[in-house]
């Protein structure tokens, strides 16, 4: 198990409602979902929690990164307790927002081949357009199996397809999926885009199928909440764009 947990503690309550509000869901007392629709603000769904090791996935975009803070503050939580920031894949509108926390405790989470992935098809990218690589930084990395923060136990799946190396958050204490760009509400992630690839996809998205799901939190659009919409979601995706039954 991979254990990421400070020396101070600190204690959480669960609540178990989910309510909505300008675009953001709180599933439980330390548990932030924020949706954004708007590209002009951001193109990826954030995803705070708190605890022992306050966390955030997927950030986006840099420069909208203080949006995000700005609805965080809102909300009576503290950007600067951040701990830990995972992504669950590297393209630019979920992963470039971690150059808000180059100078930050905060430490930063990709699988090991999203970061191969960078370095042997984005820089390269960057170079052949006359830009330079943003200069980022990865501290831990991320492997299939059980992740420990804090009191929080997460499952580490790795679901390339959309990317190499993406992968997917599972927290089985509520049953919830954070897939990344893996699977949408009624859509799926593209595989057109360099390291893309449709038979990895729908393998990734056949596994994800199997979990015991009542609340998946894509990487854009809505939440997809309740066990039997989570599954009809699972068929139509399936039947749609993967030819399986």
């Amino acid at each position: 198990m991979q254990n990421f947990l400070p020396p101070e503690s600190s204690r959480y309550k669960v609540d178990g409602r989910i309510t909505k509000e300008h675009n953001r869901m709180r599933v439980t007392e330390h548990l932030y979902v924020y949706l954004w629709d708007n590209p002009r603000e951001n193109n990826c769904n954030s995803i705070f929690i708190d605890g022992k090791v306050p966390l955030l996935i997927d950030p986006g975009h840099h420069q909208h990164v203080p949006d995000l803070f700005s609805r965080m503050i809102k909300d009576g939580l503290d950007p600067n307790s951040i701990m830990a920031v995972i992504c669950t894949h590297a393209h630019p509108d979920h992963f470039e927002g971690t150059l808000a926390f180059r100078n930050t405790r905060a430490k930063i989470a990709i699988s090991q081949q999203e970061e191969k992935f960078i370095e042997t098809v984005g820089r390269p990218m960057y170079t052949q357009q006359g830009m330079t690589m943003p200069d980022y930084r990865v501290d831990f990395y991320l492997a299939q199996g059980d992740l420990l923060l804090g009191k929080h136990e997460f499952q580490v799946l790795l679901t390339p397809g959309h990317s190499p190396g993406g992968i997917c958050l599972y927290w089985p204490r509520y049953k919830l999926l954070i897939s990344g760009d893996v699977i949408f509400m009624q859509s799926v992630g593209r595989v057109d885009l360099p390291g893309g690839n449709a038979k990895a996809l729908r393998e990734s998205i056949d596994r994800l199928s199997r979990l015991p799901v009542e609340l998946v939190i894509p990487g854009h659009g809505s939440a997809i909440q309740g066990a039997q919409t989570v599954q009809r979601n699972f068929q139509f995706v399936r039947k749609a764009f993967l030819n399986r039954p």
